[in-house]
């Protein structure tokens, strides 16, 4: 019973500190969001949660829980496709100048994802499964393009950028029988740190070369708060063959921006809040 407490309460002071790790980072940036950011503010905000759900997915796959009947772990393999929306319509200053005026023309794109995970057994209840586990996944780059109005009266430029997600999710799966033996209802819900990556900033003239491009932003790296959640329907079939299963998941994966080339430029380019919806499909081994 003593070491029952011991893993329940390890396990409660990791999801504490992750829920605090994402309140000081909202906080953060709430008040100054560059400083969310700059790289080693970010980098240790993501590892500090990272190690969070490391030691709780440890203390759950510790085989000596079995009062909370954790028996076995499974790897999840994960492919599929994802339509991602993002891009965020802005005014940009420039010292003495009025500024330029960003507007997005395709916030959409689509593009590839792949997953990795790992997934314990949990409770078994009357209605339903209840696991656990960590899930991360690479959706790749996908692009936002649009106009610039400079000086706020002539569309002489046009841009484009791209935006990548390295989503790392604490997971909670739930698992709910049907009719048949071999299929089952699934609903998965995780939150976690996104590590996004903007890159490839580019401007052009829409005058016929009369307007000299600016490209006056930088790509940069940042660790946002993201949720995931979705539905699917599994397979489980006859002994020797891995379940599979397919469903929707839906992605929030925060704001991401670029670095200013000059100090010229007072305030930076955005991409606005992303999302993405995906359809996945999974291996379980």
């Amino acid at each position: 019973m003593e070491k029952h407490q011991f893993y329940r309460k390890t396990v409660s002071i990791g999801i504490l500190n992750i829920f605090k790790e994402f309140r000081l980072l909202t906080r953060a940036a709430r008040i100054n969001p560059d400083s969310v950011a700059d790289t080693y503010p970010a980098i240790l905000t993501g590892y500090k949660i990272s190690n969070s759900i490391a030691t709780i997915m440890l203390i759950l796959a510790t085989n000596q829980a079995t009062s909370m009947n954790l028996k076995q772990g499974h790897f999840l393999f994960e492919m599929g496709t994802f339509s991602a929306t993002q891009g965020e319509a802005q005014n940009i200053e420039i010292n003495g100048l009025i500024g330029d005026r960003f507007n997005v023309s395709d916030r959409h794109d689509s593009n590839v994802l792949f997953g990795l995970g790992y997934l314990i057994d949990g409770f078994k209840l009357d209605k339903f499964n209840l696991n656990y586990g960590v899930n991360a996944f690479y959706l790749a780059k996908t692009k936002v393009s649009g106009t610039i109005d400079q000086e706020l009266l002539f569309t002489n430029l046009a841009y484009n950028y791209q935006v990548m997600h390295l989503p790392v999710y604490a997971l909670t799966k739930a698992e709910l029988p049907t009719k048949s033996d071999k299929l089952a209802v699934t609903f998965d819900a995780g939150v976690g740190p996104n590590f996004m990556s903007t890159s490839n900033y580019h401007d052009w003239s829409l005058d016929g070369g009369m307007t000299l491009p600016d490209n006056a932003f930088l790509g940069r790296s940042k660790v946002t708060l993201s949720a995931m959640a979705g539905i699917g329907l599994k397979f489980t079939p006859t002994t020797g063959h891995a379940p599979f299963e397919c469903g929707y998941r839906f992605f929030y994966l925060g704001e991401g921006d670029f670095n200013a080339r000059t100090n010229q430029i007072r305030n930076t380019l955005k991409t606005g809040t992303n999302y993405a919806q995906a359809l996945i499909c999974t291996v379980t081994a």
